[in-house]
């Protein structure tokens, strides 16, 4: 696994929820941390997979959180910086 930084960009409206799957081909989670939490929502881990909530203000958001594990025999730890953009 390389050891990078990914952003991703995700839009939801307010009071709602998003659940997102971390798993991919060759990668073999053994941890997911949440590295900086949201302010303005809730997020929590599940697995290989985050749930975010969307409090009902209205505003952006940010949250990091770190990806460890395996793909193709090599270790590492990846970063996932995530945006959030209200409806």
């Amino acid at each position: 696994m390389r050891s990078d930084t990914v952003r991703w960009s995700i839009k939801i409206k307010s009071g709602e929820q998003c659940i997102q799957g971390l798993r991919w081909s060759t990668l073999m989670i053994d941890k997911v941390s949440i590295i900086e939490p949201p302010k303005a929502g809730r997020l929590i881990v599940e697995g290989p997979s985050f749930r975010y909530f969307a409090d009902t203000t209205g505003s952006s958001d940010y949250f990091k959180i770190e990806i460890s594990g395996t793909s193709l025999h090599v270790d590492g730890a990846s970063s996932l910086e995530v945006d959030v953009n209200r409806q």
